[in-house]
């Protein structure tokens, strides 16, 4: 391994260090107040060193999100191969499993969802949050579509198509974290709210 090469795997090891100790003080109620400096204690660097790495507070929230939505980007492609409902179910899982994690991480992509913020970061990590989100948007559109292509799912305007579906799923997320099911097997309860939400889509144009 070349000098240049150590010391590149050093930078990312630290970087990694910086994101951990970040994510870990995001636990607090008062996680948005969380200071550069706190962080820095907290990761056992330099104040200087976190600049090396993230020109702010708010690139450190984007980096977890962008981290976040990479992973989840490449669980919902592994899918492709599946058919359009056990695609669809599969997707769903592991998009439970991603936002039922961690609250914290949860909480900082929502966070990092908002126009707001959107408007003040670099512009190349903009970019790289919306083409990893377009992306993921993508993949998921092409199954609902295939779903719909054979006759599975009614044929209307995807937005109104899958907004139930939405609102299902991010509701269902918030009230889980708000503790709503307690110590109920949350598992068992999404696969529930999944049977709700593919039940919806395709009897969505049933008259009751």
């Amino acid at each position: 391994m070349s000098i240049q090469e150590r010391k590149a795997r050093e930078f990312n090891r630290r970087e990694s260090e910086i994101l951990n100790a970040a994510l870990a003080l995001f636990g607090r109620a008062d996680w948005e107040l969380v200071t550069v400096e706190e962080i820095s204690r907290k990761a056992e660097v330099g104040k200087g060193t976190i600049y090396k790495h993230f020109e702010s507070k708010d690139e450190i929230y984007a980096r977890l999100a962008l981290e976040f939505n990479r992973k989840l980007l490449a669980q919902i492609q592994k899918t492709d191969i599946l058919p359009v409902i056990a695609r669809f179910r599969e997707m769903t899982r592991v998009a439970w499993e991603a936002h039922l994690s961690s609250k914290e991480l949860h909480r900082v992509v929502l966070y990092c969802g908002r126009a707001e913020f959107r408007r003040n970061l670099p512009a190349r990590i903009s970019e790289e949050l919306k083409a990893v989100e377009a992306a993921t948007n993508k993949a998921i559109n092409a199954a609902i579509m295939q779903g719909v292509e054979e006759g599975l799912f009614p044929r209307k305007p995807l937005d109104m198509l899958m907004f139930g579906a939405q609102s299902a799923f991010w509701g269902a997320v918030q009230l889980i974290w708000s503790g709503y099911l307690n110590e109920r097997d949350k598992a068992r309860y999404c696969d529930e709210i999944t049977n709700f939400i593919l039940t919806g889509l395709i009897y969505q144009d049933r008259r009751l």
